[in-house]
């Protein structure tokens, strides 16, 4: 039997009373703050991007978290349309409660002078870095890919 409880914003209060309910014999518990992606978030993500945002979103997670524009234009590539579908399709899943409010963009875009530098995903070095999450949650995509 599996049981999902969501709740969103919790006090601590009401966390550890939550935590000591499911403590029960044989019982797996996890908690996974609503600003934070998963593998199965991260998985989830991906398959509602179009295919170009995709292909982009693999070339970051390729390389380490990050990719300069002009890699993501070779071959004559446009990123027109590409980049806004990182935002789009996060706010539809948590419009239609797919996933939490708190969940932070992946991928956020350096821009200099007007023009594209690169795509990161924010936050390397602390514990909100999304990139290890998104490695794990497309591993067999990327396995293809090479």
């Amino acid at each position: 039997m599996k049981i999902t409880i969501t709740v969103e914003n919790p006090t601590p209060e009401v966390l550890e009373k939550l935590l000591a309910l499911a403590a029960t014999p044989a019982a797996v518990v996890t908690a996974v703050p609503d600003d934070r992606w998963t593998p199965e978030r991260a998985r989830s993500y991906y398959d509602r991007l179009p295919p170009r945002a995709q292909q982009i979103l693999l070339q970051v997670v390729e390389g380490q978290g990050e990719c300069a524009a002009d890699e993501l234009k070779a071959n004559g590539r446009n990123l027109r349309g590409s980049t806004g579908a990182f935002r789009r399709v996060l706010s539809e899943g948590k419009r239609t409660g797919l996933w939490p409010e708190a969940l932070p963009v992946p991928l956020v875009s350096h821009i200099v002078g007007g023009q594209l530098k690169k795509l990161e995903m924010p936050g390397c070095g602390t514990d909100r870095y999304s990139h290890p999450v998104f490695e794990e949650g497309l591993r067999d995509l990327l396995l293809n890919r090479r």
